[in-house]
């Protein structure tokens, strides 16, 4: 079935409080290592989850939240988000107005460099895939499977790739709203990158917004392509750490520049 997720929770939510006219825009922050769900007192969902990613055996059973998998759970989370916003519109006073602030707008396309795999590399994920021929004997894989081997032949696929290309051009935006600041990126950032901008950026507040113009997959920092995880295999993005780096400085220099203005 389709579904609105718990963003349409929230917006029911808003509109018993102040009507149907009112219209809500969710802007997804970096998050790319983070997950909605909790992953330490886990509840098993009421419908299984075909996702090999989130495999749980011999849970013991929690107290807490009612899994995110579900319409339960979406229903619990969307009520808490209405519920700060609820609480946030009581405290703004008139003194909180700005009717009139300076807005600027850029876009830049910016050259990423591309996540290089080795020689070494490329021979393990051919003799991974082998192995797996060799064990299958040829015969129907389920989605599991199909996971595994999205990382080897994710690995094989860059190699061929990175002979040709260097680095993969993305679309990004910068804003100045007053004194608050946005900025658009199309990957799924891991959060170090967001705080690291968010902390060293001069304006009052900086939104930022990933996957946004483009779907690049994942953008893991070092410590997370050391540890080995689906957010950070090669397959699963285009960019490494070095790319990291660059966005985090391209889009401060960008903020802080339109706010010096």
């Amino acid at each position: 079935f389709l579904s609105s997720d718990y963003w349409g929770k929230v917006k029911e939510n808003l509109r018993r409080e102040w009507g149907d006219d009112i219209y809500l825009l969710g802007l997804c922050s970096p998050a790319g290592d983070q997950c909605p769900r909790d992953l330490v007192r886990w509840v098993e969902p009421e419908a299984p989850i075909n996702d090999p990613n989130i495999v749980r055996e011999n849970v013991t059973a929690r107290k807490a939240d009612p899994s995110m998998f579900d319409i339960s759970g979406c229903a619990r989370i969307g009520r808490r988000i209405a519920t700060e916003i609820l609480f946030a519109r009581e405290e703004i006073t008139d003194a909180d107005y700005i009717t009139d602030g300076s807005f600027q707008h850029k876009t830049l396309t910016l050259d990423m460099p591309l996540r290089r795999v080795s020689p070494l590399e490329i021979e393990a994920a051919k003799a991974a895939i082998n192995a797996f021929a060799e064990k299958t004997g040829g015969g129907v894989i389920n989605y599991v499977d199909k996971a595994k081997l999205h990382v080897h032949t994710g690995t094989i696929a860059r190699g061929m790739v990175q002979q040709e290309v260097n680095a993969v051009p993305i679309e990004v935006h910068f804003m100045r709203l007053g004194s608050v600041a946005f900025a658009t990126c199309p990957f799924e950032l891991f959060l170090d990158y967001g705080n690291r901008i968010r902390a060293r950026s001069h304006a009052s507040q900086t939104f930022l917004i990933q996957q946004c113009c483009g779907s690049f997959g994942y953008l893991p920092t070092e410590k997370a392509e050391r540890g080995s995880h689906y957010s950070a295999y090669v397959s699963s993005g285009v960019t490494g750490h070095e790319g990291g780096e660059l966005l985090v400085c391209r889009t401060l220099d960008e903020i802080n520049a339109m706010l010096a203005k």
